[in-house]
């Protein structure tokens, strides 16, 4: 399956890394990153069918949203192809 992340959930990954890493030891960010990565490939390969999201704001875009402690992944699943469109931290979520 080909895992694709688009720009926005990049920008997002990133600005959190850094938040991470600001607010604690230096590589610390990378390590969290590293985590969320590891969390997304896993949930590229699971098979498990996941539900649209309830967030009417995600939900108009048919995305499915996977909770992953304090933030959101949506994503959407095509044939051959895992696209995660969104990373939200879940305090934005409101």
């Amino acid at each position: 399956m080909k895992l694709v992340l688009r720009k926005r959930a990049i920008n997002a990954l990133l600005k959190a890394s850094a938040f991470v890493e600001s607010m604690n030891t230096t590589g610390s960010g990378d390590r969290w990153l590293e985590k969320i990565e590891n969390v997304i490939f896993r949930l590229a390969a699971s098979r498990a069918k996941f539900a649209i999201c309830k967030h009417p704001s995600l939900a108009k875009f048919n995305y499915r949203c996977y909770a992953n402690n304090d933030c959101v992944i949506a994503f959407r699943v095509k044939e051959n192809e895992f696209e995660v469109c969104r990373f939200i931290l879940g305090s934005r979520l409101a």
